[in-house]
């Protein structure tokens, strides 16, 4: 009796792992603005960024309030007024390419694709 609901809980986290919300395209060494909606209720919630897949995940950016953050080549910005905050890569390189993830408080997240095409 474990055995079918062991399969059924590892089936249903490969596939919200895989599953994608956004999906983002920049050029090589330009930027990409990826924008994060949240939920009414998560404003004054810390925001955050992480690059990589389900249990691989890298914290990149977090927000504990502030309107503002940046590291680096990014850059996060928050929007109360609309519900969303906007992560910005500068100076694009083809390895940023890949799943990322952001979020708001405990609960709400999205999961991202960026896709980076060779610059001219």
């Amino acid at each position: 009796m474990k055995f079918p609901l062991i399969v059924c809980v590892f089936l249903l986290t490969v596939s919200s792992s895989l599953s994608v919300d956004i999906t983002e395209r920049g050029t090589e060494r330009e930027r990409v603005s990826i924008t994060c909606p949240y939920p009414e209720g998560y404003e004054n919630s810390y925001k955050y960024f992480y690059r990589g897949v389900y249990g691989e995940r890298d914290l990149i950016l977090r927000s504990d309030g502030e309107s503002s953050v940046f590291s680096g080549r990014l850059s996060l910005k928050d929007n109360p007024q609309t519900r969303s905050f906007t992560v910005t890569i500068s100076d694009l390189k083809m390895d940023d390419a890949g799943p990322y993830v952001c979020g708001a408080g405990w609960m709400h997240r999205l999961e991202i694709q960026l896709n980076v095409i060779r610059g001219a």
